[in-house]
């Protein structure tokens, strides 16, 4: 057994004891000491201790006096040292963290599982409040988008510079923002805007310049849904024909499902497991997406899109190393 597997092994029977363990009963006990010999195990076992807490983990030890036994002394990790306190964050507060840590770190995968995590309460159930979509990656939108963000906090219009696609030149627009929504790589935000009195949207990338407050506050309609002004997903748009492709999200994303993929028909599949029901018009975008998501997502109909799942995934096999 690897030594990484043993100190595993040993940190969890410490967290999980209900009285400290004599050095005896972790030799005993724990899976990576019990095939040693005594004076090996004393050497193994003092490196780990060490190892342990040089790691920040709160090994403690408990003297034999105080564990009512003459023989040895008792090991335990403390649960309230080792884990970190449940934090009660506000959804206005998690979002600004998620998008303060994604602008610093540029969407990297250890933010968002521990952002993932973040958004979880304590009964597993995914965290109420403005729906966030993963991956997003602001470090070049920063500036812009944090000020967009807090205006639409304060339900205050603002004013910037937009370059559109086609032009080129940037103008000046006056916006009540509505909401912030991520596509394909990209924040859109979406509001009111004040010269041409519609609901537009405007790609983030593309604000130059300061973004300026403007006075007075504004009221969001209670039933606005800023992602039906954006367009849709890259699976949406496309040379197949529209259908319906059945996806199956094991029981660990169903709660994501629900947060991310809205309005969409969905039925409760085995072990917990959501199969939602994908409008497709390119298949090989939606493919390239589930793939991101390895095991814990397939496509379950049709048939013909279930093929050409495997047909890709056979084609990375395949390829050499």
């Amino acid at each position: 057994m690897r030594r990484i597997e043993r100190l595993i092994n040993l940190i969890a029977a410490l967290l999980e004891a209900r009285r400290p363990l004599t050095a005896q009963v972790i030799r005993d006990t724990i899976a990576g000491y019990d095939q040693l010999t005594h004076e090996a195990f004393r050497r193994a076992f003092e490196r780990d201790k060490d190892a342990l807490r040089s790691m920040g983990i709160p090994l403690d030890t408990v003297p034999a006096d105080k564990l009512m036994d003459d023989r040895a002394d008792g090991y335990i990790i403390s649960k309230s040292r080792y884990y970190l306190p449940e934090l009660d964050l506000k959804p206005d507060e998690l979002a600004a963290l998620r998008i303060a840590a994604q602008a610093i770190l540029g969407g990297a995968t250890e933010a968002e599982s521990g952002l993932m995590k973040l958004s979880i309460d304590s009964s597993g159930a995914p965290a109420p409040g403005p729906r966030v979509v993963w991956g997003a990656d602001v470090a070049a939108e920063q500036p812009s988008l944090g000020a967009f963000y807090s205006a639409l906090l304060d339900h205050k219009p603002v004013e910037f510079e937009y370059r559109t696609a086609s032009a080129g030149a940037a103008s000046r627009r006056r916006l009540q923002p509505y909401g912030l929504v991520h596509r394909r790589g990209h924040w859109y935000l979406v509001g009111q805007d004040l010269d041409k009195d519609d609901v537009r949207s405007f790609k983030v990338a593309r604000v130059s310049g300061p973004v300026a407050r403007l006075a007075g506050t504004y009221t969001i309609p209670p039933s606005f849904d800023a992602a039906e002004h954006v367009g849709g997903e890259a699976w949406a748009i496309g040379p197949d024909a529209s259908d319906a492709t059945v996806v199956r999200f094991d029981s660990s994303m169903s709660w994501w499902v629900e947060q991310n993929m809205p309005g969409l028909p969905a039925s409760a599949g085995p072990h917990g497991a959501l199969d939602v029901e994908v409008p497709v018009a390119n298949l090989d975008a939606l493919i390239s997406w589930i793939i991101g998501f390895g095991s814990e997502v397939e496509i379950l109909a049709p048939e013909s899109a279930r093929r050409r799942l495997i047909e890709h995934l056979a084609s990375y096999l395949e390829q050499p190393a």
